[in-house]
């Protein structure tokens, strides 16, 4: 094995064990992913959150349709959908492609691409 490789599996196996994955294979659907660290507390939580998702897509396309009770909550609704964004961010997976990008310098697979 290739001196680069070796650093690569290395590098892949202490990874593995730094993070935990942000998706993992579905129970049901085969070939599909869930998300593992999108949660809510209850239904009330997820309507609330769906709302703020809404509110904040139909201002950006038209603020003029918002009204001034929603317009209270902006930044509560803007809060809400920036912990769910926070959530789906791959947590670990950067660490990764920064291991997967060096391995490929290294062994100039990527020559000619600008």
């Amino acid at each position: 094995m290739k001196p680069n490789e070796e650093k690569l599996i290395n590098s892949l196996k202490y990874q593995a064990l730094d993070h935990h994955p942000t998706l993992k294979p579905h129970s049901f659907f085969k070939n599909k992913f869930e998300v593992s660290l999108f949660y809510v507390d209850n239904h009330v939580d997820l309507v609330l959150t769906v709302r703020a998702m809404l509110y904040l897509a139909i201002k950006a396309i038209d603020p003029e349709l918002c009204d001034e009770i929603n317009d209270r909550y902006e930044k509560e609704y803007i809060r809400q959908v920036l912990s769910i964004a926070n959530r789906l961010l791959p947590q670990g997976e950067e660490a990764l492609l920064d291991d997967l990008n060096l391995y490929y310098r290294e062994e100039k697979l990527r020559e000619g691409l600008q």
